[in-house]
């Protein structure tokens, strides 16, 4: 039997932060293993200065890691599932989610609550979602494109001169910058990504012996709603970065799913709700894709369309 594993992640302190996380998991469970951490610089984390529109999305934070992992040069990676294409490589699968911080969406680094911020107030954030749901809460808000880390979009306040920037909340409580979070923004006005706040890994499908210990730190419940999530993502065929929204939540053994996808400008946001109470892995995917289908036809395929070919 294999004794050690090498863990592939994002030079990111946050991508970092993800892997100890995981690391002192199977640490825990399996002390007779030995995981070690091998930082790989991804596309993403070099072309900072471009916003993702100048380039090309679908996997710059885990395109270089997947080539590691095929090239069998470190045996699991570790990811943000929200920066996952729903496409994976043949060879390739989310084996686990192994980890699940807040979901939801944060005003950070502002003098006030995103109610009370003066009118035409600047407000940062590098993702089409929260453009589009801050912009039909608010119309009058300045959205100012940014991208980077977690420090450097903080520090991006300053340097370019804003009012506050959107963030996860996730990646700023495991950072440990909860102190710069000036209000947690309800899902009524900013619905969460997909499968934001969770921890993916990834594996070489042929590892049926690491599939196996990686399931033992799963959760159920995290494992139904993030998958719920994703196959509501891969129905809409969007990609990650486009202006969609889902949140999947168990609670009273019923799971809601709450989809969004909206115009870039805020004009319109198209919202439905689907529940179940059949709550394994091929209920909720079903629930998910039929959801997805409904929103698709209510205008959502037409926005998708119009921003893909623009």
């Amino acid at each position: 039997m294999k004794k050690e594993y090498i863990i592939g992640t994002r030079n990111s302190s946050l991508a970092l932060k993800q892997c100890e996380i995981l690391k002192a998991k199977l640490s825990s469970k399996f002390p007779e293993l030995e995981f070690k951490i091998k930082e790989i610089s991804t596309t993403g984390d070099r072309e900072r200065d471009k916003k993702f529109s100048e380039i090309n999305v679908e996997g710059i934070f885990i395109r270089e890691i997947e080539y590691a992992l095929l090239a069998e040069e470190i045996d699991l990676a570790v990811h943000s599932f929200k920066d996952l294409p729903t496409k994976l490589p043949a060879e390739l699968e989310v084996a686990a989610v192994v980890d699940r911080a807040n979901r939801y969406d944060v005003l950070a680094g502002a003098e006030n609550k995103l109610a009370e911020l003066a009118k035409g107030a600047r407000l940062g954030t590098g993702s089409l979602r929260r453009k589009s749901q801050l912009l039909a809460y608010r119309p009058d808000l300045e959205i100012v494109p940014i991208r980077g880390n977690i420090e450097t979009r903080l520090k991006k306040i300053k340097t370019h001169n804003l009012d506050g920037v959107i963030l996860a909340a996730a990646g700023l409580e495991r950072l440990g910058y909860k102190e710069q979070i000036t209000e947690y923004l309800a899902p009524e006005i900013c619905l969460p990504a997909a499968r934001q706040g969770a921890v993916a890994v990834e594996i070489r499908k042929e590892d049926s012996k690491l599939k196996e210990i990686l399931k033992t730190i799963e959760t159920e419940k995290n494992n139904l709603e993030v998958w719920t999530e994703h196959s509501f993502l891969a129905e809409m065929e969007a990609g990650c970065h486009a202006p969609v929204a889902a949140e999947a939540i168990i609670e009273n053994k019923t799971l809601t799913l709450t989809a969004a996808v909206g115009e870039i400008d805020g004009s319109r946001i198209i919202k439905k709700v689907a529940k179940t109470k059949k709550l394994d892995l091929d209920s909720v995917r079903s629930l998910a894709q039929k959801l997805a289908v409904k929103v698709k036809q209510a205008g959502a395929a037409e926005i998708i369309k119009n921003l893909k070919s623009n």
